[in-house]
Order: structure tokens, then sequence, then C-alpha cells
């Protein structure tokens, strides 16, 4: 009995020894541009003001926008190189504090405009952390902003899956869909970074892009099969891709996150007072036959009390002011604050 029980102890200590395990997370940056324009792009908001009263073209396209308060910030925003480090310095706190200050091994991030900006953020704020790998692929959106990652783990593979919301009566291609393939030990690992079109959209568009995600996910071979980013999907979408087309075939790891976890936020999100979990992350069923096993109690919106402040605001359900606390957004006169958004994470074993 004793040589059974001691031959099993081998055998668990090997196993551990041997299993790996990886971090990830996806992070909604809320526009990091750079300072500089980019041909084609409607980025004119955020570039020098001294650059900005000198160009007809850029006073001429910020006085036509409708929306007066966007309007004044295409104007009077002045999106200076030390405007631009300080946010890169914010959010690399916001980064670094998962996992007790180490960070996720790979990191999906929306709302970043070009490749550059990711490596900003990598030379201005997370320097000596490890983050050696980059992958972003210009899409088509009109304003500029794409999706992309940045890894621990060399990258094997990237694609861009184009979202074409014609068919929604939308008239354009969308933000699409980075399909990245890294190396981990002896494992492809493919990641998907998701922006689907925001709420101001029809809910057809982000039924289109469900379709593309699963159809991709579903034609991947790697072993290990991951989506994640900001789905902008409420529970009111009629069609809802993601209960039509992700669930089905993937693994809604919040929910088991949820029980698993001591404490995390009650979305990644806040809208008007109603916390919405638009950040998410999935992992593909089939993937989980792999000896993929996912670390549910290591699930969490990442909601230090340094990226929250307390807002006051008229809850139109109940007819009354409330108040609570909200994400911190990034604020450029005092250059403090992080994004609207609120990062999710979690660890992955293998």
């Amino acid at each position: 009995m004793r040589n059974a029980i001691f031959i099993l102890m081998i055998i668990l200590f090997s196993f551990q020894a041997s299993a790996k395990s990886f971090s990830i997370m996806t992070y909604n940056l809320e526009n990091l541009f750079d300072t500089f324009h980019d041909k084609g792009k409607k980025d004119y908001t955020y570039m020098p003001l001294k650059i900005k009263k000198r160009s007809l073209e850029v006073q001429a396209y910020c006085a036509a926008i409708r929306n007066r308060w966007y309007r004044k910030s295409c104007l009077t925003l002045d999106w200076n190189m030390d405007t631009y480090k300080a946010k890169i310095k914010n959010l690399s706190r916001v980064i670094l504090s998962f996992d007790r200050g180490v960070g996720a091994d790979i990191i999906v991030f929306q709302e970043v405009e070009n490749i550059s900006a990711l490596q900003d953020l990598i030379k201005y704020g997370l320097a000596g952390h490890g983050y050696k790998y980059v992958s972003l692929i210009e899409g088509p959106d009109t304003r500029g902003i794409d999706v992309g990652m940045i890894s621990r783990y060399p990258i094997q593979a990237e694609k861009l899956n184009i979202v074409d919301i014609s068919r929604a009566g939308r008239g354009r291609k969308t933000r699409g869909i980075l399909e990245t393939t890294f190396k981990i030990d002896s494992k492809l690992v493919t990641v998907f970074a998701n922006h689907w079109p925001s709420q101001g959209n029809s809910d057809r568009t982000r039924l289109i892009a469900s379709k593309v995600l699963a159809k991709a996910a579903l034609a991947s071979k790697s072993d290990v099969v991951m989506a994640m980013g900001d789905f902008n999907q409420t529970d009111s979408d009629s069609p809802h891709g993601i209960n039509l087309n992700i669930l089905p075939i993937f693994e809604d790891v919040e929910v088991l996150g949820r029980a698993s976890s001591l404490e995390t936020a009650l979305g990644t999100h806040n809208h008007k007072g109603h916390w919405q979990s638009l950040d998410r992350i999935f992992v593909l069923k089939s993937s989980l036959k792999n000896n993929i096993f996912i670390d549910y109690s290591s699930f969490d919106i990442v909601n230090e009390n340094f990226m929250l402040k307390n807002n006051q605001w008229v809850n139109f359900d109940k007819g009354f002011e409330a108040g609570g606390l909200i994400p911190r957004r990034f604020n450029t006169n005092t250059l403090n604050g992080f994004s609207d958004h609120l990062p999710v994470g979690i660890k992955i074993n293998i």
C-alpha cells in the first residue's frame, strides 16, 4: 500500500513539474493614439494642439463635426508627447496589477491606433517585463483604432479576419478579428482579438461578427483556441451573437470564474449606473480535451481602488439620483485616470 502511494505521489509530482501555465488578459485602452496623423484615418483629435492650429485640413475637419463635445475636443485637445506618455504610464500600472504585479503573459488590446502605439506601450510603460512580441494588422476602421496583442511568447502566425457589416445596412467593413498563434512549450495557442461593432450599430452587426469568429475558430488547428476582447454585446441584443454562435462552441470563462473567485467586479464597463461585462474571455470547448485546464480561481476583473472613482448620475429606471464606483477615465488636463473599461484576466494550465 505504501509503495502504491509513493508511486502515485511521484506521478503527481512529475505532472506538476512538467505542467506549464500561462496567463492572458484583455483590456480596452480607450483611444490609445500616438501623436502623429495616419494617412487616410480620422485621427485629428489625437494630435498636438500646435500642429492642429496650423493645419487648415484639421481645422476644417474638426469644425464639421456635428456633436458639440466631439467638435470641441477635436479643436482644443492637446494630445502631445507628455500627455501620450502619461496615459501609457497609467495604463501600464493597471496592466501590471494583474497576478500580483507580474502582468499577463499575453495581452489583447482594443482601441489601439497602430503597431507603433503598442511598441511605445512597451517602451515607455512595460520595459523590462518580458514583452518581446507584438501583433497588430491594420484594419479598415475609419477612425484608426485596431485590436492588437503583446506577448512574452513568440508569434508563429497572424491573420486579420475581416468583418463586413454592409449586409446589415452599414455599407462598410468594420474592425477585423485578429487571429494570432503563439508557441508555448510544445503547444500552439491561437488567440482571437475582438472588438465588435458598438451599441451605436444594429444588433445584426454583432451577429455578423460572431459568425466570422465562430467560423475562424473552428478552422483553427491549434491545441488551444481562445477568443477575447470587447464584444459590445448586451443582454438585450436580439439577435444575440454570443448566445447563438459563440456559446455553443466556446466555454464562457466568466461564468465559472465568478463562481470560483472570492471577489471580482460587477462588470467591465459602466453605462449610466449599469455594470455590464462587455469584455469577455472564451475558450473553445474542443481545446479542453487537449489536457488544457482553466484555473477559474485566477479569474479577475482587475478593479484596484486607484482605477475607480465615485460618480453621481440619475437612475432613469428608479427616477432618483444615485452614486457608485465607475472606471476612472484618463483626464488630459490632470493626466490622471486610465480607461472607461476594466481589464479581465485568467490563467491557463497546459
